[in-house]
């Protein structure tokens, strides 16, 4: 964007088109002669840095106009394929800029590929928004109805383990958990499964429904040590 008005340059032109650059460069070196007084209106030289070889070199930008008079001098039938991509793309940036006076620069596309992206994009933001929704619904559930826990106590109750401390040595013994400074900890591997409460101030810390089921499944009767 210059000016709040859609723009291309001679650069994305070439690749567009399959035409070197520097004759790009030098077609809209001739029309300069031509047009001379209305030159500024339609053309601004600039300039960008190589992404290979970190030189600097000059480019040209241009408007709707500065296009249609550039591309007039394209011929074949890719050639029109490509002018009306561009022109498609050129109204559909203007219309964008009507509807969304308010929108800023950086926002808005800088080529035809960016039009097209940027259209793709809003479908895909729709959808994660309604996803984003529905997260934000399951969390409200989830505050209103909290997660019910259970101590090693009572999960070793229910398996038939005579203690909580006999249900531990198990778990201790098959690596699931070990001891540290007091209280049993998760190995690593399991920490990020959502087995335990780790933010209750318990000693030793709750465990959550998948805790439970998870020991349930492991650790029964038919598991313990010989």
């Amino acid at each position: 964007m210059k000016n709040n008005e859609a723009v291309t340059s001679s650069l994305q032109i070439s690749k567009s088109f399959g035409k070197g650059h520097r004759h790009v460069l030098s077609v809209i070196d001739e029309l300069k002669k031509g047009v001379a007084e209305k030159w500024a209106d339609l053309f601004h030289e600039v300039s960008y840095v190589h992404p290979q070889n970190k030189q600097t070199y000059r480019q040209i930008t241009m408007n709707r106009d500065g296009f249609t008079l550039l591309a007039m001098g394209f011929t074949g039938k890719s050639a029109l394929q490509f002018k009306l991509k561009y022109i498609e793309a050129f109204n559909e940036m203007e219309r964008q800029i009507k509807q969304q006076p308010i929108q800023t620069e950086l926002s808005l596309p800088q080529n035809y590929a960016q039009a097209l992206r940027q259209l793709a994009n809003t479908v895909e933001e729709n959808e994660q928004l309604k996803s984003q929704l529905e997260v934000k619904r399951s969390q409200q559930l989830t505050l209103e109805a909290p997660q019910k826990l259970y101590t090693t106590d009572s999960i070793a109750r229910e398996l038939g383990y005579p203690s909580a401390a006999a249900l531990n040595k198990q778990m201790h013994y098959e690596k699931f958990v070990y001891f540290k400074k007091g209280n049993w900890v998760l190995y690593k591997s399991y920490q990020k499964k959502c087995l335990k409460d780790m933010s209750t101030l318990s000693k030793s810390r709750l465990w959550t429904e998948e805790g439970r089921y998870f020991i349930k499944m492991r650790f029964g009767k038919e598991y313990l040590m010989p």
